[in-house]
């Protein structure tokens, strides 16, 4: 049962597996076909865009190319963007993985998010950091929507020359990518900088460039649009025949009913210009008759002025005030209508700050989840140095015990009754043979596992009695040799107590590790302090201090 249960759940994790890997093929062949196709049919690439399901289950890479391509084709076909904020989220992740081209775009399209908020500081900001990164790609098409972006955003802040200087460098670079449509629209927002500059000549120069490359291409809308702008401009200078002629040429290539309008409407006010009020008045009837279903407020608060006017100049005064009225009353719709943007703009902002909210409240969540996984990895990390130091800590105190067990045990086995040395006085008068036997007894084996246990048993056992009489073992010592202490402590006054009690032991011929037990020091302190006595009593590096007692002082 055990067996069977097992190989089902690998062939459910294949088959899950295999499903994953084809669904993820699947999404990569849509994003493919929609970066194809999203320049020329933006609408067709949300389509297939709107076909991708689960978007949670894809990859980051896919994830975020999914999100740039879907604001690419919003922006095209001309759909609100301004909610769109992910785009930042994938400019930041281009970035870190290195890829300048996908970063180039989407700065290019915080930057097309962020003038569509009426944010043109920061939306200068972004098209300038498009820049940096384009120049690292060959996108010339790219290249020259971020001058033509630039060259927008100083439109709007009246800065002609500078807006002038952008547009050229992106005709250029449209050029350079065969994009004749956005080539011929650059042309035409060239010469309405001049226009505005009341620089007509130049204005007419550029015009006719872009005149020229929309009849070469025949691209209607570019056709319409530029024959309308320059019969604006000759309107401008009081050439009312040419005005005239270019309106009526653009009405042959307009398919907007509402760009009929306002073709209608431009030739209306040349006619007014040339004091033909009838005309006039003709014209402005087929504009009203070509507005679409949906009005147009800006349109007809202008259509409404004018025929107040011309009923005003022929002295039909009740007409020009009811024309006047539905002027007003479009004046008050446009307010309203202001009114209304400004309250979703508001609204829109609102959304827009309550949504970075909620990131910035995930960003902390997430920051205080790693900041508490931080600090219990560096809890652990202390406790295992803890624990580790802990374990070093007891295996040295371990074998120093076990040594010191060791040479008591040594001490008392060497001790001779019938000998009466200097060493044996000191074993007998210490007790050195009474507490190793009480080591021997107490200590059982588990506490001979656990390094402070032992140690401090020992401690217990050998300097728990009282303490060692050293006046009276000096005494003792000096009747055996003959003075020598006294000698010693003459001839080298410098040494201290301890050193002088080393000198003492190193004369009985004990051990570093037998004086360590007897003085209670540690080995090291041991070997540290004889280092000090030869230094102070001028013996050589290593030299043996019982011989030198022998040769200086005995004598």
């Amino acid at each position: 049962m055990g067996t069977g249960k097992f190989y089902f759940g690998i062939i459910c994790a294949l088959l899950l597996s295999v499903s994953c890997n084809r669904q993820s093929r699947v999404t990569e062949r849509i994003l493919k076909k929609a970066e194809a196709v999203v320049e020329q049919h933006p609408d067709s690439a949300l389509a297939l865009l709107d076909s991708v399901r689960n978007l949670r289950d894809l990859d980051k890479e896919q994830r975020f190319q999914y999100f740039l391509l879907q604001v690419q084709a919003k922006d095209k076909s001309y759909r609100d963007i301004t909610s769109d904020t992910v785009i930042f989220d994938v400019k930041s992740y281009c970035l870190r993985a290195g890829d300048f081209n996908r970063t180039a775009l989407a700065s290019y399209y915080c930057g097309r998010v962020l003038q569509e908020q009426k944010k043109y500081e920061k939306a200068m900001q972004a098209y300038l950091d498009a820049e940096k990164y384009s120049k690292r790609n060959s996108n010339d098409n790219l290249k020259g929507l971020i001058q033509s972006s630039i060259g927008e955003v100083y439109y709007r802040q009246l800065l002609k020359d500078e807006a002038i200087s952008r547009y050229k460098q992106a005709n250029r670079y449209f050029q350079q990518a065969g994009n004749r449509k956005n080539e011929i629209i650059t042309f035409n927002l060239i010469g309405n900088c001049f226009l505005l500059k009341s620089e007509h000549d130049s204005a007419f120069i550029y015009y006719h460039k872009g005149l020229a490359l929309a009849d070469q291409n025949k691209i209607k809308c570019e056709q319409s649009e530029i024959r309308q702008n320059i019969g604006v401009a000759y309107r401008e200078i009081g050439d009312w025949y040419q005005a005239r002629l270019f309106f009526r040429e653009a009405l042959t290539f307009s398919v907007d009913s509402l760009e009929h309008a306002r073709l209608y409407y431009n030739l209306a006010s040349v006619f007014d210009e040339e004091d033909q009020e009838d005309s006039a008045r003709y014209y402005l009837e087929r504009s009203l008759t070509n507005l679409p279903k949906r009005k147009n407020s800006y349109l007809l608060a202008n259509l409404y002025e004018l025929w107040s006017e011309i009923e005003g100049k022929d002295q039909h005064y009740r007409e020009a005030l009811a024309y006047h009225k539905q002027y007003s009353d479009y004046l008050i719709t446009i307010l309203d209508e202001n009114k209304n943007k400004a309250i979703l703009e508001i609204q829109k902002k609102y959304d827009f700050q309550l949504m970075q909210n909620r990131n910035d409240q995930l960003l902390i969540d997430r920051q205080r989840v790693s900041l508490i996984a931080l600090v219990l990895f560096l809890v652990l990390i202390v406790l295992f140095f803890i624990f580790y130091r802990r374990s070093v800590q007891n295996k040295r105190k371990l074998l120093e015990a076990e040594q010191k067990v060791f040479h008591m045990k040594e001490l008392a086995r060497s001790f001779d009754e019938k000998e009466n040395s200097f060493r044996n006085i000191l074993i007998r008068h210490f007790g050195i043979l009474k507490k190793a036997a009480l080591l021997e007894g107490y200590l059982r084996e588990d506490e001979r596992k656990k390094g402070q246990l032992l140690l401090k048993k020992f401690n217990e056992i050998v300097y728990g009695q009282e303490d060692l009489d050293w006046d009276l073992l000096y005494r003792t010592m000096n009747e055996l040799s003959d003075g020598l202490l006294d000698r010693l402590k003459r001839v080298f006054p410098q040494l201290d107590e301890s050193e002088f009690r080393i000198c003492c032991l190193s004369y009985a011929e004990l051990a570093n590790t037998e004086i360590a037990i007897i003085l209670k020091y540690s080995v090291n302190t041991i070997q540290t302090k004889r280092s000090s006595i030869r230094k102070k009593l001028g013996i050589k590096t290593f030299g043996n201090i019982r011989d030198f007692l022998e040769e200086k002082v005995k004598n």
